[in-house]
């Protein structure tokens, strides 16, 4: 994906304010760069990845950029978030509601989490073990502190799945 597809793609999902977010399973950055388009300048974006190398070379135009190690299986911090973008990652957990318990620590109440994923059920092992359509998200935003999902868009796949989709949720 290039980055204006990636900037078209999130902008229903990132309110237009200056805020602290974190890219969660950050890969290349393109999503970071994306976000540091679609908030306010002087914003903070903390890029985190289990294998964060190709971050640390990543240049934001107008947000505070900070890069992070983080593996789901080792104890982690983030600083309060306004917001969570987390794209193509959550497939990897094989206990998403502790992964998203973990995450949803660091979210303040009102705040934002944004989940991009493959909408399929199939495993496509070693890139999609545990997929999370979007049914499945619904289901486990309700057994954490998330408002019910809203599918805000949606995006053909490149990799034999039919679609990626954009939902966003409310930390209650």
């Amino acid at each position: 994906m290039d980055l204006h597809t990636a900037i078209d793609f999130i902008r229903p999902a990132i309110p237009p304010a200056q805020g602290i977010w974190a890219d969660i399973g950050a890969g290349t950055g393109i999503f970071t760069q994306a976000l540091d388009h679609l908030l306010e300048p002087g914003s903070t974006i903390y890029a985190a990845d289990k294998n964060p190398h190709m971050l640390y070379g990543l240049h934001l135009a107008s947000s505070k950029l900070i890069v992070e190690e983080l593996d789901f299986n080792r104890p982690y911090t983030l600083p309060v978030l306004d917001g969570i973008l987390m794209a193509n990652t959550l497939h990897y957990a094989q206990a998403p509601v502790n992964v998203l318990d973990q995450l949803l620590e660091f979210l303040k109440p009102g705040g934002w989490f944004v989940l991009i994923e493959y909408e399929t059920s199939r495993p496509l092992t070693p890139w999609v073990p545990y997929p999370v359509p979007l049914q499945k998200f619904v289901q486990l935003s309700a057994a954490v502190s998330l408002s019910e999902p809203k599918e805000l868009a949606r995006i053909p796949s490149a990799y034999g799945h039919d679609w990626i989709y954009l939902a966003q949720a409310e930390k209650r």
